[in-house]
């Protein structure tokens, strides 16, 4: 049995109440909820009423307050905010680790393998690194600039803001810090940032995608 528009706005003010504001959140937690009812009222031949009522109950407890060291213990939200951005975020920042493991010991194996002096390439690193942290800096608030032109929120947007643009201050610090260096040792603790600033600039990007496409489909949803 399939919802009537009417009672379709009235599961969306249900959650509107709830603070489901995230577009791409709202989308399936409706289609979710939305599903159940109609199950409720062609299984126990109940009304909408009654089955949403059933509903709710059942879908209360995601609704709890909950926080998280992944996204920071101030970052809190609704159960099924969090999880939902933990399951978005925590396979993301498992590959991230990985690739930067993978690709900073292969670089230390073949350097060493190879005694290649990286002294003598010393200019070129540093100038590699200049302009990733420009791209960094830039490509960040440029995208974020572009989500807010939106002026539609998604878990995405809420996880750039959260985890890449808040990651900025960071590097800025580390930056200043490692200007004052005047070692001339190559320092793999700086080639380990450098991997770090091309990684992150991955996963913004991801988000940055991805809340477009969230976006789109909530455009297309409207027009229905």
């Amino acid at each position: 049995m399939k919802l009537s528009q009417e009672q379709i706005q009235q599961v969306e003010d249900y959650l509107n109440n709830k603070d489901v504001e995230y577009i791409d959140l709202h989308l399936e937690v409706l289609d979710h909820i939305s599903t159940a009812i109609e199950s409720e009222m062609t299984e126990n031949e109940i009304s909408f009423n009654n089955a949403f009522e059933k509903v709710k109950t059942k879908w209360n407890d995601t609704f709890s307050y909950k926080s998280s060291y992944w996204l920071g213990t101030s970052n809190g939200g609704s159960k099924l905010f969090i999880d939902h951005c933990l399951k978005i975020y925590k396979p993301i920042t498992f590959k991230m680790i990985f690739g930067i493991f993978l690709f900073v010991s292969l670089f230390y194996w073949s350097v060493k393998s190879s005694n290649i002096d990286l002294l003598a390439y010393k200019s070129i690193i540093n100038y590699s690194y200049i302009i990733i942290s420009i791209m960094y800096v830039l490509l960040t608030f440029y995208w974020k600039f572009k989500i807010k032109k939106t002026n539609l929120k998604s878990v995405y947007s809420y996880l750039y803001n959260k985890q890449i643009v808040v990651s900025f201050f960071s590097i800025f610090l580390f930056l200043v810090l490692d200007s004052f260096n005047s070692q001339q040792e190559f320092k793999y603790s700086k080639f380990l940032m450098f991997t770090l600033f091309v990684a992150i600039l991955v996963i913004g990007y991801i988000f940055y995608k991805s809340h477009l496409k969230a976006v789109s489909n909530y455009k297309k949803y409207q027009l229905k």
